[in-house]
């Protein structure tokens, strides 16, 4: 009988699919979104096994989220958008310019975060069809 490797596989591992998409990504996606999906890809690969398919609404895991948001932040600019979102309120005055100007930034943060917790789902759903595939 023999035993499973209890080790996930790397990127260079993944099923064709998914490096196709990566490499999509890498080519059609504005930059840091391969890397983002990357990442979620290999977060996907650690969590999907005990928790099964992503559901931000299901439970409050904030690790989880923490780790979304440290993604969004290294691949996606989520800390700049933020920082810029909270210098316009700061710097806010009641004419047009200041409002756009904030309104832009919150806008920014938003498709940001949207941005993360797509990719987010979109690797937990891989991850969960590639490990249920292998009948892992």
């Amino acid at each position: 009988m023999s035993r499973r490797s209890s080790s996930l596989p790397g990127p260079g591992e993944w099923p064709l699919p998914v490096r196709l998409l990566i490499l999509a990504a890498e080519r059609e996606c504005p930059a840091g979104h391969a890397g983002a999906f990357t990442a979620l890809l290999s977060l996907a690969q650690t969590k999907v096994p005990a928790r099964g398919i992503f559901d931000p609404a299901a439970s409050s895991d904030e690790e989880l989220f923490a780790a979304i948001d440290a993604v969004a932040s290294r691949h996606l600019g989520l800390t700049a958008a933020r920082a810029a979102w909270r210098r316009h309120l700061r710097h806010a005055a009641l004419d047009l310019d200041a409002r756009d100007k904030i309104e832009h930034a919150a806008l920014r943060v938003q498709a940001v975060s949207d941005t993360a917790y797509f990719y987010a789902g979109l690797a937990f759903g891989i991850a969960a069809a590639s490990l249920y595939r292998r009948g892992a």
